[in-house]
């Protein structure tokens, strides 16, 4: 039996660069360690068991550069070994404290879990998610996409249009380098869209974007499928994000995420422990951090917090997971008649699944399974739905992104405003100094130098800055880190000109952010 629709779930997998090799260990890696640890490896572990089982679904899975850099990135790796090893001593002492059971129960079954991950990451993989992924999208399992170079907000780079290009240009030629193909998906960030982009995106070589719902309600011609087939924007596939699959796992106070049963993200051992209890598992001078040791359930409610049980939650997302399956399941029964092959885009971050949703995984897990058994869904990847139904017709979206309002909002503010004309103005000279230096190809120090001068450019254009600043929590390291970086962009531009060359310092920044290796100046100018 045909299937009555599709189910696209679109897990977008991005971290901004916190690689800190100056630093022995510093705390902003350890969240690449708790994402690893708590999201890609389960994520992974989901999908091949799947795979093995025969599974028909097939998941979209975007990959940003800076997350693919840093898990290639064998520093890093044998930091995130190191970290394991911290964490399990950790629990091994949580597990010996003269406590009640159930805290020793769950120290026990903590240590346990980083075993497994361990084993997994070690032993298994040999330290190699980017091979597992590409090993899952070979057997079909997955559908691999890519996003901007460093997830930069486009419709804030949008007044030095080179810059808009070099985001998209460069992240595709790093995406290839790794999986040996071009990706043919975008993931906007943010979902920031302005009218034109497509010209651009196009132009970079890719096929397909997601774009939030009110992108295509709001465009022109409004779509008669609404959101439940894509449009074709100039050239371009573009999909809307479906808005009730959004809502039951996103939703403050009716998300999945909320149920009483599942373990309270917010209450962890190490803003809890003092420090001999913590040992050395945080880094040095870091008196507070999380750990991933958490005792307590959500509950509900602003009282005390309950003790969490793990195989209760884990109950709780079966059944989760069952409800989910059987509301799309209606929802394409709805559709059916009224657009001819509909499909459902449900995207969101893939760090909510198992790093702040800790039953994520198991959500995920049992929607795969539900799926499968159900003769009238089937979960696509969303450049396969593409090519068995096409596009439903022509669309103008409306300039649109997620977040706050659903405009520019959450990234465009006044804390927000000295970055964003430094950066248009850093954009505006690299452009001026590459074409100047056209006539110097031959010049080795030059074209080095400028290609440092613009990692360093794309690292301070990340949208993970812009929205952080002035918001209290990561605000102070955000801001540092676009300072930092637009510091380092003015001391290389400037060291193209300055004499003696200043080998050595170069040669620093180079160490400290060595990310795409093979970036090519022409996307700049």
């Amino acid at each position: 039996m045909n299937p009555a629709g599709h189910l696209a779930l679109v897990l977008h997998a991005h971290l901004p660069y916190v690689r800190h090799p100056e630093q022995p260990r510093p705390l902003e890696e350890h969240w690449l360690f708790e994402a690893i640890t708590g999201c890609y490896l389960p994520l992974y572990r989901v999908l091949r068991e799947a795979a093995e089982r025969g599974s028909r679904s097939r998941i979209t899975l975007s990959l940003s550069p800076t997350l693919i850099a840093m898990l290639a990135d064998p520093l890093l790796g044998a930091r995130y070994r190191d970290y394991l090893g911290r964490l399990r001593h950790l629990c091994e002492r949580e597990a010996d404290r003269p406590v009640d059971e159930g805290r020793r129960a769950l120290a026990r079954y903590y240590r346990e879990r980083v075993e497994s991950v361990s084993a997994l990451y070690q032993e298994e993989l040999d330290g190699d998610l980017i091979a597992a992924f590409a090993g899952l999208a070979a057997a079909g399992t997955l559908e691999l996409m890519t996003t901007a170079a460093t997830h930069g907000y486009l419709p804030l780079l949008r007044s030095e249009p080179a810059a808009v290009r070099a985001q998209l240009r460069v992240a595709r030629d790093a995406f290839a380098e790794v999986f040996g193909f071009a990706p043919r998906g975008l993931w906007l960030p943010e979902c920031g869209y302005y009218p034109g982009l497509e010209v651009d995106v196009l132009a970079a070589g890719y096929r397909w974007v997601v774009l939030d719902t009110h992108a295509l309600e709001q465009g022109e011609p409004r779509p008669r499928a609404g959101v439940y087939a894509p449009s074709e924007a100039a050239g371009l596939a573009v999909f809307g994000r479906d808005r009730r699959s959004a809502q039951e796992v996103w939703s403050r106070d009716q998300g999945y995420p909320g149920h009483p049963l599942y373990r309270e993200y917010h209450r962890d051992l190490g803003f809890e422990a003092d420090a001999q209890r913590l040992g050395d598992f945080l880094p040095p001078g870091v008196t507070a951090a999380p750990t991933g040791i958490k005792y307590h359930r959500v509950t509900g409610g602003e009282g005390p917090k309950q003790p969490y049980d793990a195989l209760a939650a884990l109950g709780q997302a079966g059944r989760d997971a069952a409800s989910f399956v059987v509301r799309r399941r209606r929802h394409l029964a709805e559709l059916a008649g009224q657009v001819g092959a509909p499909i459902l885009v449900a995207p969101y971050d893939a760090e909510l699944f198992g790093h702040w949703w800790y039953e994520g995984p198991a959500f995920l897990a049992a929607v795969i399974r539900a799926i499968d058994a159900a003769p009238d869904i089937q979960a696509v990847g969303l450049g396969e739905h593409l090519a068995r139904s096409g596009v439903a017709g022509e669309l103008r979206p409306a300039a649109s992104s997620w977040g706050e309002a659903g405009h520019n909002a959450t990234w465009l503010r006044p804390e927000t405003g000295w970055a964003c004309l430094e950066l248009h103005q850093a954009a505006a000279e690299l452009k001026d100094r590459i074409r100047r230096s056209s006539g110097e190809a031959a010049d080795p120090w030059t074209h080095r130098v400028l290609r440092q001068a613009a990692r360093s450019l794309m690292l301070a254009q990340s949208s993970d800055w812009t929205f952080h600043l002035g918001r209290g929590g990561g605000a102070q390291y955000a801001e540092a880190r676009l300072r930092d970086q637009l510091a380092r962009f003015r001391f290389l531009t400037t060291a193209v000109e300055r004499g003696p060359r200043e080998e050595r310092r170069v040669s620093a920044l180079e160490a400290m952010d060595n990310l795409f290796a093979r970036l090519d100046l022409k996307h700049f100018a």
